[in-house]
């Protein structure tokens, strides 16, 4: 499958961001306990909600369904679902962005508009 444009820089984005992440665990083990700590939490809140969305609108505009990428692993929090529903209009068209609402139900927390 090939991919459009703005999927391609998607792709570069998730993968910059794992490498972000193993970065980031590295230096964890070099640095003084209150800069790991630091580090972690940065590691565990800011950059996995980025990688878990941006993973989540790259699956999304290439058409996979959402059980065949999240598994069973239940309800998702309002941030990914948001983050995710960004990430889709930056990368994505008009109508992808439309469809993410009806993709999502059942697993994310979806607002009431």
């Amino acid at each position: 499958m090939f991919l459009c444009y703005h999927q391609r820089f998607l792709k570069i984005k998730i993968k910059s961001l794992i490498a972000e992440a193993r970065i980031i665990k590295e230096q964890e083990k070099k640095a003084g306990p209150n800069l790991r700590d630091r580090l972690r939490h940065h590691r565990i809140t800011v950059v996995r909600l980025e990688a878990r969305a941006s993973f989540l609108a790259y699956a999304y505009l290439r058409g996979r369904t959402l059980a065949s990428v999240e598994g069973t692993s239940g309800v998702t929090n309002l941030a990914a679902y948001e983050r995710a529903l960004r990430i889709v209009k930056k990368f994505g068209t008009t109508t992808a962005e439309r469809g993410f609402d009806k993709w999502a139900v059942g697993h994310f927390v979806v607002p009431a508009f």
